[in-house]
């Protein structure tokens, strides 16, 4: 009896499966080139993590293989260890990166604050002008922001990144206006009624509301800063002071220097890139929820 139910089940689960597939037809082809799209994209990072667990030899075979056949930490190690300015790439880095992402998040929330919540005159215009650089590449006004430095006495120094950095808030001042723009004004109107002035309403009700936008603005300006490296390179002659943008970018012709029968400058590069792009993923990674938070508040017109 089991095995004629079982005959009978299989015909229908058959005509389900068709019948649900040609509803479907849609969803599952742009599930299959979302799929295809993401193995491409994919494909550089995945080679770029098997790069760096090479050796010398798999990395000059005539037909390379997609992963190592005998993985080695040579790379890693040459990085870390034998190259001592990286950790000192690494702490420019951060420092660099953590002040002007402090600065941005500041400057953007006060003054997205201002053109999305207070009326003044030209405040329309001031902000549309200012959301016009959103459009000036940053390589435009190199030579004009070179000059600037120098006369400053600002150029090969970490203050002066940072100061440079956190004056890029066009995009992260939009980002600031849109979310507080859709806060209710009940808030600040109840606020008020009790008393407090304006400073205490901004920090005290309207900044956490908009937490979420801060977060990413703080996410995206510091994928941007982390890892810069024209503008880096062209105010830092000190080798110093380099981030690890421009440390990495050298690698391979610090590697030349230094014979090892396992590395190879391809190998050590492709180490270097990975752990210095690391804290941004694994920033992205933790902060996941509180950024798509902030693209549903922060990207509303």
């Amino acid at each position: 009896m089991s095995t004629i139910t079982g005959r009978l089940a299989a015909p229908t689960r058959s005509r389900s499966l068709r019948h649900w597939a040609a509803r479907n037809r849609g969803s599952i082809a742009l599930h299959a080139v979302l799929l295809l799209g993401l193995l491409v994209f994919m494909l550089p990072i995945v080679w770029s993590i098997s790069a760096s667990f090479k050796g010398k030899t798999e990395l000059f075979a005539p037909v390379p293989g997609l992963f190592p056949a005998r993985p080695t930490i040579a790379n890693y190690t040459y990085v870390l260890r034998r190259m001592g300015t990286f950790p000192r790439f690494f702490v420019n880095s951060v420092v660099v990166t953590g002040g002007s992402v402090a600065l941005i998040v500041v400057a953007a929330s006060l003054a997205g604050y201002a053109f999305g919540r207070l009326r003044f005159r030209f405040r329309d215009l001031i902000f549309y002008t200012l959301v016009l650089q959103i459009f000036v590449p940053r390589a435009g006004g190199l030579m004009a922001q070179y000059e600037l430095m120098h006369a400053l006495h600002l150029r090969n120094s970490l203050l002066g990144l940072v100061l440079l950095f956190a004056g890029g808030i066009a995009v992260p001042i939009f980002i600031m206006r849109q979310t507080f723009y859709g806060i209710p004004g009940e808030f600040e109107d109840a606020a008020r009624i009790d008393g407090a002035n304006r400073w205490q309403v901004f920090w005290q009700v309207i900044a956490p509301m908009g937490a979420a936008g801060m977060v990413l603005v703080a996410i995206f300006s510091f994928i941007n800063i982390w890892g810069e490296f024209l503008v880096t390179l062209t105010m830092i002659d000190d080798q110093e002071k380099w981030t690890l943008a421009v440390g990495v970018a050298n690698l391979s012709l610090a590697t030349t220097s230094w014979q090892d029968a396992e590395i190879l400058p391809y190998g050590t590069t492709a180490a270097g890139y990975l752990l210095a792009a690391f804290p941004a993923a694994l920033l992205f990674i933790v902060m996941q929820r509180w950024f798509v938070r902030g693209m549903m508040e922060g990207l509303k017109f």
